[in-house]
């Protein structure tokens, strides 16, 4: 064979490798093209899936808070229509408070505190005002009876923490009652009822704070509402001036007058009549 024959025969050879070598690379181009594709499909596609899943989720969580909002506040309804209910409800919460008060080391056998529960009691069963924003907020608490079991516990403490003096003079409950203790002071022995609802207003401002920090407290019902209550209860409690004239009897006050219907508040989402409003209003 001449050498110009060997040299078109190779350059046929070398022509077809680089046809072949063209196809293989457009296959491979095409194939990865392919692949990218898919990949970008399914990743689209599980993405979306994703999307949906959680977007059905959180109508799910919602459509079951919405439920739960419900059913507290038709409770609550049947509760206020109820005067049996209404009495077997507050009479339970009053008596675990009490037990729960008595755990944290407050005095609960004074005739003061009884007084002042039995006040609470008569206040409930005279009548209550539903509240649907603490129906709406407290959805957490799924039954009134755990509910009542494991606030009463926390605001049993918190009375204790923030409201009773210590022997350290710079404590948090020895400053909160000293100064609660002062400013009911003038009016204890007065019939004046401006004067005192003016007192209530600003011990409860006080108040108001420290009942946030309690675990089941903060979250379930919002600091004007329960600025509202506290100071209600603060203004018909007043008439014991015994615990309200020293320190020493401010958490037990507290604890009577205070602590059952901010329980009540929550876990049914109910206060006694007028107290969701501010006094004088």
């Amino acid at each position: 064979m001449g050498i110009g024959k060997s040299i078109n025969k190779g350059l046929k050879s070398a022509g077809k490798g680089l046809k072949d070598a063209g196809k293989t690379i457009e296959k491979g181009a095409n194939d990865t093209g392919k692949a990218i594709e898919k990949t970008a499909n399914d990743t689209g596609k599980a993405i979306e899936k994703t999307a949906n899943d959680v977007a059905d989720t959180i109508v799910d969580t919602t459509n079951d808070v919405i439920d739960i909002a419900k059913d507290t506040y038709n409770y609550a309804v049947d509760l206020a229509n109820d005067t049996i209910k209404r009495t077997e409800s507050i009479q339970a919460t009053v008596l675990k408070s009490t037990e729960e008060l008595a755990k944290a080391g407050l005095d609960t056998t004074s005739k003061e505190f009884n007084d002042l529960s039995k006040q609470v009691e008569k206040q409930v069963i005279a009548g209550v005002e539903v509240i649907k924003d603490v129906a709406e907020e407290a959805y957490q608490w799924l039954d009134e009876n755990a509910c009542r079991l494991a606030l009463t516990s926390a605001i049993s403490l918190g009375v204790v923490t923030y409201f009773t003096p210590k022997p350290a003079p710079g404590d948090t409950g020895t400053i909160t009652s000293t100064s609660l203790s002062f400013m009911a002071t003038p009016v204890l022995y007065t019939a004046d009822m401006a004067a005192k609802m003016a007192a209530a207003t600003l011990m409860a401002e006080i108040c108001v704070d420290s009942f946030l920090l309690i675990p089941g407290v903060k979250g379930s019902v919002n600091a004007k509402l329960l600025k509202n209550v506290i100071s209600n209860c603060i203004y018909y409690s007043l008439d014991c001036a015994a615990l309200w004239a020293t320190p020493a009897g401010v958490g037990i006050a507290i604890g009577a007058a205070v602590a059952p219907v901010v329980a009540t508040l929550i876990c049914t989402s109910t206060c006694p009549n007028g107290f969701s409003k501010a006094l004088g209003a």
